[in-house]
């Protein structure tokens, strides 16, 4: 069999020469959708940040899981991911009609504190990490230790969830660039607040759930613990940072 591509001498499957498929036919529709199209849409959906973004919509608890015991080809790195994600958001805002801080509240003080504070977690991805990430680590780590993942893992599947929670956050920016309604936005902004709170619940429960290792009830009860003293704390903890930081320049 002669390869139609070199003319070398070849058998086989694929030419010993170029590479090429020695099954090589004419083209057709059936062809270009099937290999060229189908094939390059599901490589490109399946690779990196598409890939991890479309795991922690359908799948949160179960991927992160897999990730973390080592299938970790296809994941965008968690870091990278919260990072890109916060840029995103960052060039997202600078379209919205209206800021969280007037969807919160009606007092201009308050407002103007509110927005001074959001603007600092959202310049500042990394801090954000540093400070809040390990402390609601170390809650899931605490209700969790029959899992017997380590602490430096608790802090790696605590970002990826924190990456998605960063795309639910975004939708009211998503909706203020559409309206500038207030009445309307207070309405999406509680929504947006407790899918936060659900997916937080969903992707813990899904990571965590073992019938060996806990009953049901006693799942339930350590999700909502571990979500509402994480969500408590590293939210104390960062604004006490944000405001000695901001004392700290006023000196």
């Amino acid at each position: 069999m002669k390869c139609l591509n070199c003319d070398f001498e070849t058998s086989g499957s694929f030419c010993q020469n170029c590479g090429q498929k020695t099954s090589t036919t004419r083209f057709s529709f059936k062809q270009i959708f099937k290999n060229d199209i189908a094939s390059k849409y599901y490589s490109f959906m399946n690779n990196g940040i598409f890939f991890t973004l479309k795991e922690l919509a359908t799948r949160p608890g179960h991927s992160i899981k897999e990730y973390l015991l080592g299938k970790r080809a296809s994941h965008m790195n968690y870091m990278s991911l919260f990072v890109l994600l916060s840029g995103l958001g960052i060039l997202l805002d600078g379209y919205s009609k209206v800021s969280l801080a007037t969807i919160i509240s009606t007092n201009k003080e308050e407002q103007s504190l509110i927005s001074n504070y959001f603007n600092f977690v959202r310049d500042n991805p990394k801090t954000f990490i540093f400070i809040t990430i390990p402390i609601i680590a170390f809650f899931t780590f605490q209700f969790y230790k029959k899992s017997k993942f380590n602490y430096s893992e608790h802090l790696i599947l605590n970002i990826y969830k924190a990456s998605a929670l960063l795309i639910i956050s975004k939708l009211i920016v998503l909706f203020s660039i559409i309206t500038s309604n207030i009445s309307f936005l207070k309405v999406i902004n509680q929504i947006v607040d407790y899918g936060i709170i659900a997916y937080s619940f969903w992707f813990l429960y899904q990571f965590f759930y073992d019938e060996n290792l806990y009953s049901k009830a006693g799942i339930i009860t350590r999700t909502i613990l571990s979500v509402v003293l994480g969500m408590l704390f590293s939210s104390i903890f960062m604004f006490i940072y944000w405001f000695i930081t901001v004392m700290i320049l006023k000196l």
